[in-house]
């Protein structure tokens, strides 16, 4: 790719990029949120078309009009968002827009299932053809893409954040098969903001800062400090012990709290903790172990069959979901496109909604334009949200900005005293990390109570005073931070009791 340069709304995205790519290699693309990573992998991919410059495949000059042209030219991508229908099958979404037919028009649905169980059988992939997507964990999701991309032929194969959403599992299984793409033959461009996994993968690595090319190294030249460095422009710091507060009063109290189990949950079983002001509780545990349960049943959005929850010691079971919101609890959901933003809507409406009664917005539950625009804007500054201008549509925005919109109204509009955070900083960048860990911490000096639950271990230890541990809808237990370690932490989560490790466990 030679000058490549992309404009939206008088801003550039991106400004004269250089790429190289050699064949049979793994080229890693790294750089933060808004650096134009996924603008510059959708101009590959022939979803976006360039202001100005080149791409050469083979040496040969090609021009894309939309992704098929890229497709039929054997380029491919898995996005960080999958592209899949959720009501269809497995194989029904895995042959979309390539469908063999008979003679009569009719899909040949014989021809489609031996089509995708050679590629399977080539690339070690396993799946259920006739499991619906939408009962698919994300680890399964992601394999329907990799499938799309490979009975489609791709010999240059894009993989966007592919990590993002995965457990440490599925992200070990996922870099094995990348892996053995690459000893097939095939090219591989790897976009991540995990640098550790990039050092352990790529043969070569690119940094991009906004919009611009920082430089391209060697991976046996490259090390985590200089690639953040390279990235941010400054040092940045996400480690380190949580920050030390006296905790106040309880807030929170959880008591044998269970639901139902369904086809697709297990369910939580007796769960019960505490959660006081000045205090971050992390819970942890491998996705799928009761966490989106454990938040639905916290905001009425899931039936629980027993037990209570109690906010200054008021009982909130059995209250609609609204009324609970409206005792002062802000939420950072798992996924922010789905569940924290409506994407279709400006960047301003995203930041008021659910808070249109604010005062800071008008008065006598009318809001009043010049206080919205004053508001949201000082907002989206304090927050710095990266964006073309507060009318653009919240889908333009990088990940991390898209995160920081859900911060600023969550911190900076909403009135409340008890926050819950899942997965806070999934699919984000280094500088984008300590950003959140800043603002948690932030809410944590004001008195508030943060519930963190986190699929990142050391996310967990960072931020938490307490850790509890889920395991199939139970907490194993609950350990002070000074008691935790990575060893004892990994047990739990995989459901072996540690208590005759000499774990303290402490009160619930």
């Amino acid at each position: 790719m030679r000058d490549i340069s992309k404009e939206f709304d008088g801003k550039w995205a991106l400004r004269d990029i250089h790429l190289s790519v050699e064949k049979g290699t793994i080229h890693a693309i790294v750089g933060e949120n808004g650096a134009g990573k996924s603008t510059l992998m959708n101009i590959l991919s022939g979803a976006l078309t360039p202001n100005q410059g080149t791409i050469l495949l083979d040496g040969r000059q090609v021009a894309f009009k939309n992704p098929q042209d890229a497709s039929r030219l054997g380029i491919g991508i898995v996005h960080q968002h999958f592209m899949l229908i959720p009501m269809l099958k497995v194989w029904q979404n895995a042959i979309l827009g390539i469908e063999p037919v008979k003679n009569n028009g009719k899909i040949d649905k014989k021809a489609a299932l031996s089509m995708l169980q050679k590629a399977c059988s080539d690339y070690a992939i396993t799946l259920n053809f006739e499991q619906v997507v939408g009962t698919l964990t994300v680890g399964e999701q992601q394999r329907v893409e990799i499938l799309k991309v490979m009975i489609r032929q791709a010999e240059f194969i894009i993989f966007d954040e592919p990590t993002s959403v995965l457990t440490p599992q599925e992200i070990e299984n996922l870099l094995s098969n990348i892996k053995s793409l690459k000893q097939m033959g095939k090219t591989i461009l790897f976009i991540s903001h995990k640098l550790e996994e990039v050092l352990g993968i790529a043969d070569r690595i690119t940094v991009l800062r906004q919009g611009k090319l920082i430089g391209t190294l060697d991976c046996g030249e490259a090390c985590v400090d200089q690639l953040v460095s390279m990235m941010v422009g400054r040092e940045v710091c996400i480690e380190g012990a949580p920050l030390q507060i006296s905790r106040g009063k309880e807030l929170l109290r959880v008591e044998r709290l269970c639901t139902d189990r369904t086809r697709f949950s297990a369910g939580l079983d007796q769960i019960s903790f505490s959660l006081h002001e000045s205090e971050i509780l992390g819970i942890a545990g491998v996705d799928g172990n009761g966490q989106s349960e454990l938040i639905e049943a916290l905001l009425g959005l899931r039936k629980t069959s027993s037990g209570s929850v109690k906010k200054h010691g008021k009982e909130l079971t059995g209250l609609s979901s609204a009324r609970i919101r409206r005792t002062g609890i802000a939420v950072i959901p798992p996924d922010r496109q789905t569940q924290g933003l409506v994407l279709a809507n400006p960047i301003k409406s995203n930041i008021i909604m659910g808070c249109e009664d604010s005062s800071l917005l008008g008065r006598h539950g009318t809001m009043k334009k010049r206080s919205v625009q004053y508001v949201t804007k000082e907002l989206a500054r304090q927050y710095d949200v990266r964006m073309p201008s507060l009318e653009a549509l919240a889908s333009e925005l990088s990940g991390g900005n898209q995160q920081k919109v859900i911060l600023a109204r969550e911190f900076g509009l909403r009135e409340s005293d008890l926050i819950i955070a899942m997965n806070p900083t999934r699919g984000l960048d280094v500088g984008a990390i300590e950003f959140v860990y800043e603002q948690l911490e932030s809410q944590k000096k004001k008195k508030k109570a943060v519930l963190l639950i986190s699929t990142e271990l050391s996310e967990v230890l960072r931020l938490s005073d307490r850790i509890a541990v889920l395991f199939q809808g139970r907490i194993m237990g609950i350990v002070k931070r000074s008691d935790a370690s990575v060893e004892l932490l990994g047990r739990l989560m995989a459901g072996i009791d540690a208590e005759k490790d000499g774990c303290r466990y402490e009160e619930a």
